[in-house]
């Protein structure tokens, strides 16, 4: 982290959009990614606050999903450039506007803890960071939300081509919590750089709310 911030003064990152220099993704490009509606992210249907809806809340314990950008074009290449080509000043920049998304949606008053659902480890030594750590990290500083890495994650299947069904017989057991009592009785965010199937969220909130989570809800910087 601290070698790519120095590098990123010496060498200014250029925006994937525009090329301007500055950022990974610069103001007037991050108003052109195509938002999310507020829906179900299971079935997709409509649901005011991005509420998992009545029909589907008996598969899982995501009581909500927010997501900043439909996953393509610019946001798949963030998203890209973070997870396949070491670029870790896009995790700033994703916080940036999730920080923005969460401020618009979470109420003030609960109690909000923010845990990232950690990658597989292999995954993170070939990488030199874990992703969704890094993404969870910014958006705690920005936020000023509690912060804690409490998820472990004990199977090394990786999840890239993997269908939904692969995905959840994959996760079936592949997280534990190991700081229950930091959870309990939280409002806990689980955070991820991207959704496709829901799998992965789905199996880490099964053990969040397991361990004493009042409430479950996750963000990612896109949702495909």
């Amino acid at each position: 982290m601290i070698f790519n911030t120095i590098l990123s003064s010496l060498a200014p990152h250029e925006c994937l959009g525009c090329s301007a220099e500055g950022a990974l993704l610069c103001p007037d490009c991050a108003l052109s990614l195509t938002m999310v509606p507020e829906r179900c992210y299971r079935c997709k249907r409509l649901s005011p606050g991005n509420r998992t809806c009545p029909s589907c809340r008996s598969y899982t314990s995501l009581h909500t999903m927010y997501a900043h950008a439909v996953y393509k074009g610019l946001a798949k290449d963030m998203v890209w450039r973070l997870k396949f080509s070491g670029a870790q000043a896009a995790a700033n920049e994703m916080a940036r506007l999730l920080a923005r998304l969460l401020a618009r949606q979470l109420p003030q008053d609960e109690r909000v803890m923010i845990v990232p659902v950690p990658t597989a480890t292999s995954r993170a030594r070939m990488r030199g960071y874990d992703q969704a750590q890094l993404l969870a990290r910014a958006l705690s500083r920005q936020t000023g939300l509690a912060y804690t890495p409490c998820l472990r994650r004990m199977g090394q299947h990786h999840q890239v081509g993997a269908n939904r069904q692969q995905r959840i017989t994959q996760l079936q057991h592949a997280y534990r919590c190991t700081r229950p009592e930091r959870l309990a009785g939280r409002h806990v965010v689980l955070v991820d750089d991207v959704l496709t199937t829901g799998a992965t969220l789905e199996a880490a909130a099964g053990v969040v709310k397991a361990a004493g989570a009042q409430r479950v809800s996750a963000v990612t910087f896109a949702q495909a």
